[in-house]
């Protein structure tokens, strides 16, 4: 009775999460001052300055050596700018300025998380080449190749080299032009993905501290826009970027109650601008007017799958998103041993299809039952594989039993469709 008792809390559970629509506002502040982490799970907002940091390191494999520019800046505000410098000799001084236009301005590509404005200019044939730096062969460790040139949000000029990376760790310095004020600093890169990201700001010379639980960011960032005659001009957009990790798939032109996610399952993309800013426009008379018919499906890192559908948009007034939220799956898992291998099952709650995944790829015969008894499906499947439920099943705890040469293991689930 106190297993069964439990399972029905876990059905309450879960029916009261998933399927629920929940509402949150994510606020960039006024004239867009700010961005904005979003956690899916919980809803929760991080608010960072958009002055509070400069430049970021990805630090995501072992292979990555991305560096990013921070380009949000409020309407009133002036973004940082990123230049390549007239020389890669560090001992020579920069004393001209005029070149450096926003017409040969560098900007992040947001193609990927491992690709920063600092890697735009590297060949794209050549795979030692990280834009910045390159790969040595001997060293085993990207060196650093070019300088550059950054115009900070006040205006002054600074120059920067990402000078190695190497023994897990990003090497680099900045100086004023003439060379004076110069600070050599690195950031590690070899912290267990801690954080996917690694803020760095020029004013306090440190790391700056972003938690890595987002799944969305909100911001102003430049994308190429069409000016007309085939003309693409960088213009500062807000909007959405996946954060690392994270998946989207967009269904547009669709009818927001009864679009299904499974029919977009094979459209899920980790392109940052996945959700992108086109998900709004700006009508003169009547102001921001949101796209009514489109819904985003949004699949964290750690496997949980939402509805989002964005109800409004009040502009630079208050900088602030209205969200409508929805959990469809979750990504529950439970471990299993047949015949000494761990097996993984999931998810749970389960709506269509039940996933087994180990190291090996061993044989299975699956039954499941129903909360009477009731033998409702026999098959043999693989350790990493799935099976589909039955089209008629219903709502309700099942009970799976898991065979594999001669070893038989049991596992409960709640079906929720």
């Amino acid at each position: 009775m106190i297993k069964r008792s439990l399972f029905l809390l876990l059905l309450v559970l879960a029916i009261s999460r998933l399927n629920a629509q929940i509402f949150d506002e994510v606020s960039l502040g006024a004239q867009y001052s700010q961005q904005a982490y979003y956690n899916l799970s919980t809803g929760a907002v991080t608010a960072v300055q958009n002055d509070e940091w400069d430049i970021a390191f990805s630090n995501i494999g072992q292979t990555d050596a991305g560096v990013f520019i921070n380009e949000s800046a409020s309407l009133s505000g002036t973004a940082i700018s990123l230049f390549i410098a007239p020389t890669n000799d560090w001992s020579k001084n920069i004393t001209d300025t005029s070149p450096f236009v926003d017409s040969v301005k560098i900007y992040n590509a947001e193609l990927n998380w491992t690709d920063g404005a600092f890697n735009t200019v590297k060949d794209p044939n050549d795979p030692f080449d990280y834009g910045w730096g390159s790969y040595s062969v001997q060293s085993h460790q990207v060196e650093g190749t070019k300088i550059y040139v950054i115009q900070k949000r006040a205006g002054d000029f600074i120059k920067m080299q990402i000078t190695a990376l190497k023994n897990g760790y990003y090497h680099f310095r900045y100086a004023d032009l003439d060379g004076t004020d110069e600070v050599v600093d690195s950031v590690a890169k070899s912290t267990n993905g801690v954080n996917s990201i690694v803020h760095y700001s020029f004013e306090s010379n440190d790391i700056v501290s972003i938690a890595n639980d987002y799944d969305l960011v909100f911001q102003r960032y430049f994308s190429p826009l069409d000016a007309g005659g085939g003309v693409l001009l960088e213009y500062a957009v807000t909007g959405i970027l996946l954060a690392p990790g994270t998946q989207a798939a967009v269904a547009d032109g669709v009818d927001l109650s009864t679009v299904k996610e499974s029919d977009y399952a094979d459209k899920y993309s980790s392109l940052p601008t996945t959700l992108g800013h086109d998900w709004k426009a700006f009508d003169f008379t009547l102001g921001w007017i949101i796209d009514e018919d489109r819904a985003n499906f949004v699949k964290t890192k750690n496997g949980e799958v939402y509805k989002l559908v964005f109800v409004d948009f009040e502009g630079s007034g208050t900088g602030t998103t209205a969200v409508e939220r929805t959990l469809l799956k979750t990504a529950a898992t439970e471990e299993i041993k047949v015949a000494n291998e761990t097996i993984s099952i999931y998810p749970n709650p389960v709506k269509e299809a039940i996933t087994f995944k180990s190291e090996k790829n061993a044989n299975l015969e699956v039954s499941i039952f129903n909360s009477l008894g009731q033998n409702i499906l026999k098959t043999n499947t693989y350790s990493n594989a799935s099976i589909l439920l039955p089209e008629n099943i219903t709502n309700g705890i099942y009970h799976m039993v898991v065979k594999n040469k001669n070893q038989t293991t049991t596992h409960s689930f709640i079906v929720l469709k």
